[in-house]
Parts: C-alpha cells; structure tokens; sequence
C-alpha cells in the first residue's frame, strides 16, 4: 500500500483537525504529515507520522512522488501506484474559487516529480485522500462517484452549501464525521455535548431527515 503525505499548510482549527481524522481512518498507519510546528506535532502524532520538514525540502526518492494538484494536464490512475509510491496531497482548506496554491506551496517547488489531478472537482482535504485511496485500491477516475456544491436546509430560512465536491461510495456520501454537527453547534443549532450519529449525519446532507 503507497503513502499519503499530508503538507501541512494551515492552523489546526476544528473543521481542519475532523478532515484530518477522516483522512487517518482511510490511510491508518500510512499516513504522514509534513511541515509540521514542533508545537503541532504531539497533536498530529496521534493520527499519523510526522515530519517538521516540508516534504518540497525531505529527501524522499522524487520519482516515487505523485503530487495531486487541480491543474495537473494526466489524472491519476491505478498503474501510477506501487506500494512504496508517496501521494501528496496539500493540507490546504480550499477557496470556493482555486487560487492554484498546491501548485504555488508544493509542485513548483518540486521539480522530477510526477503531477496528477482527480478530476475538474475541487475536493476537502479528506475528499481528495478518499479520492486517492479508491484509486491506489484499483478504481479508476470515471468509476467513482462525488457530489458538488451541496445545500442543506437547517431550518426554513438557513442553509449550509459546500463549495466543493465530497465523494461517494455505493451511492453513500463520504462527509466527514462531525462536520455538520460543527457547523450546527457554531451557528447555535446544537448544544457541543449534543450526540449526532454519523448515520443521521448522511441522511442530513442528503435531505433525508432534519437534525433535532
């Protein structure tokens, strides 16, 4: 099974620290965090490996790296994976509108190199790993399912879209745990010690039921 190294780009705030932890239940013990703060790393170490130095600066054998960039010209496929292959993904929360910032923080700076996308989509970080692993496990691009710019109503006069795609398994979508229940709590839907299943989670984002 290849690695996943995550750059590490952003402060650990509590909508990036659920993408990580989702990110850590798909990729187990192959996950590795780069570019990490000697004050971030007891926290990051208990979902994956972690390296202070940026994986632009870490020795790592380039022609084993596939950097997964939204302006990739090849996509990224089953025969791009071996076993000691390392996926970057940049740990960037995206814009609702690419600003290129994998390429600007991680590919420029990484000539011999090999660069893919998956897919026009922008995902989460989480997304794209997801995205990753379904392909390192033999699918193929045009095989695996996503939804893009969801809208869930809250309530008759609030909703939540997210601006960018979340993937899907046999038909289910891939959210990441808690989300909804974040941004519930932070617009004051929920109390923070309130229980919400993933499962009610799902058929939330799909319209299937309204949270309590």
């Amino acid at each position: 099974m290849p690695y996943l190294v995550i750059e590490h780009l952003e402060e650990i705030s509590d909508w990036l620290w659920l993408e990580y932890s989702h990110v850590a239940e798909w990729w187990k013990e192959k996950l590795i965090f780069t570019n990490v703060r000697e004050d971030e790393r007891e926290k990051l170490a208990k979902l994956g490996s972690v390296l202070t130095e940026s994986v632009t600066r870490f020795p790592f054998d380039r022609s084993k790296i596939i950097v997964l960039d939204l302006q990739a010209e090849e996509e990224l496929k089953p025969e791009d994976i071996d076993d000691d292959t390392i996926i970057v993904v940049g740990g960037i929360l995206g814009d609702t509108v690419p600003r290129g910032r994998t390429k600007e923080f991680i590919t420029s700076k990484m000539e011999g190199v090999r660069v893919r996308h998956i897919g026009k989509p922008q995902y989460s970080i989480d997304g794209a790993s997801i995205v990753a692993k379904l392909i390192a496990d033999g699918k193929r691009l045009e095989e695996i399912e996503y939804e893009e710019n969801l809208t869930i109503k809250l309530d008759e006069f609030s909703e939540i879209t997210l601006h960018y795609a979340v993937p899907k398994l046999n038909g289910k979508l891939l959210l990441t745990p808690g989300l909804i229940e974040l941004q519930k709590r932070e617009l004051g839907y929920t109390d923070a010690d309130e229980e919400i299943s993933d499962e009610e989670l799902i058929e939330f984002f799909e319209g299937k039921r309204e949270l309590e």
